[in-house]
């Protein structure tokens, strides 16, 4: 079985570089080894290295300049040093200069392995550190905001399947928050301390998605100078979240159902298959169910993908949500920015209100920054409130297109226009609403002055 990390191996002597290489080989390691301190570290800056084996002595380049050079290189590469009893001061000055431990020749394989394992676990160490410091940092950003029932349902769901492996499959529009779930549903996992890889099938040319999920051996094709490995090996023992999962291939589809039945995979131009442990999270904005239909998506992936189904309702349908996004939006913006802004005036708010957000909630955010960009006071008004040219696509309705409440409302408004005169102003001074939300009202429902409504 091979052991996970690659493992270089630099002595000026070739002889005890075979001989530590077969000893690695034995033990199921992945190492290479060579007699130059240059060719070595050109290796290293290629590929990711678990473990730097050298000597101390050499004449071209001591242990100590290899030391320096490869943690300049991979400042979490862990060195270990091979040295003669006579020279152990010098192994310990190297210690206190940043290297894992030492062994003194001859040395027997039993303590070689020993300190290749403690290096590996100190490194791996690091690295979730690493990783769960960001990984904190990034779930503070987020914005999963529920006070509407149907995202405090779908947030219950969330945290109920999140303990389980279940493969789960998040539907919605584009903006609607897919990722955030998807990330939310591994840190409810009990992978939260591992890997978290995002793959999106959307911008990926279909071209790439094979090598860039499955790997790929040097020399597979042209252009592959070294071992690449895939995002599927990435992901091993964590969450793989395929993001616009109804993009790929059919042929992709196929492979892909292979790794969820089995956790096996091959990558380009590899004979062995590899085994992962994953889970898998995959996102659509398109209709599976019609790809399926259409002969375009595999019925057995999709119902391999939707063991758990997640549907994200657009913002449009959960108001009761706009308002507290708006103020989380509010806080983190005027945090980047410096700028002390109390809040919304009652004209913003029912503009938020009214706006159909057919960007849904990164549509919102984006709105949000550039309104505390522009805003000069302490206050948020409707006068830096940009909506999008998508806005004055959705507004202006067709009558046979509003429901009863809209109907009243667009009512209301032709009133105060017909008893303002149609002065703009005048009829949002009888409404109590601002020129911005009269603006936006008459544009939502195609009001326009003529001889009927005059």
């Amino acid at each position: 079985m091979t052991r996970k990390g690659n493992i270089i191996i630099l002595d000026d002597e070739p002889n005890i570089v075979e001989v530590i290489l077969a000893r690695l080989e034995v033990m199921g390691f992945e190492a290479k080894g060579f007699t130059s301190p240059a060719k070595a570290l050109d290796a290293l800056r290629q590929e990711e290295c678990s473990v730097l084996l050298t000597d101390l002595k050499m004449p071209d380049m001591d242990g100590m300049e290899v030391l320096r050079l490869a943690k300049q290189i991979d400042p979490d590469v862990e060195v270990i040093l091979f040295t003669a009893y006579g020279s152990i001061e010098g192994a310990v000055e190297a210690m206190k200069q940043g290297a894992h431990d030492y062994l003194v020749k001859p040395f027997e394989a039993i303590e070689l392995l020993a300190k290749i394992e403690s290096a590996m676990e100190k490194r791996a160490l690091k690295q979730r550190v690493l990783y769960l410091e960001r990984e904190v940092e990034k779930h503070i950003e987020h914005h999963i905001y529920a006070e509407s029932p149907s995202m405090k349902k779908i947030l219950s769901l969330v945290r109920q399947v999140g303990k389980s492996d279940a493969t789960v499959l998040i539907l919605g529009e584009s903006g609607t928050g897919k990722e955030l779930i998807a990330k939310m549903l591994h840190m409810e996992s009990s992978r939260r301390d591992k890997k978290y890889v995002i793959m999106d099938c959307g911008a990926t040319p279909s071209t790439l998605i094979e090598a860039e999920l499955f790997g790929y051996t040097k020399g597979a094709f042209t252009g592959a100078l070294r071992d690449k490995r895939g995002i599927i090996e990435e992901a091993d023992t964590g969450t793989l979240f395929l993001d616009e999962i109804g993009n790929i291939s059919p042929e992709m589809q196929t492979r892909l159902l292979r790794v969820l039945e089995t956790g096996e995979f091959r990558p380009i131009g590899q004979v062995d298959l590899k085994k992962v442990d994953i889970r898998v999270i995959a996102a659509t904005n398109v209709d599976l169910v019609q790809k399926v239909k259409e002969g375009k998506f595999r019925e057995d992936l999709y119902y391999r993908l939707k063991v758990i189904t997640v549907d994200l309702p657009p913002l449009r349908d959960r108001k009761d949500d706009i308002i507290g996004l708006a103020r989380l939006f509010l806080v983190e913006f005027c945090n980047k920015t410096g700028k002390k802004i109390t809040g919304f005036s009652k004209d913003a708010i029912d503009l938020l209100m009214e706006h159909q957000w057919p960007g849904n909630v990164r549509e919102l955010k984006n709105v949000i920054e550039s309104a505390v960009v522009l805003c000069k006071d302490d206050m948020i008004t409707s006068d830096v409130i940009l909506l999008s040219d998508m806005a004055e696509e959705e507004a202006g309705k067709d009558e046979g297109d509003l429901n009863p409440l809209e109907l009243q409302e667009k009512a209301m408004v032709i009133q105060a226009l017909k008893k303002a005169k149609w002065v703009q102003k005048d009829a949002a001074d009888i409404l109590g609403i601002s020129r911005r939300v009269m603006h936006y009202k008459i544009r939502k429902f195609n009001i326009q002055q003529d001889k009927k409504l005059a």
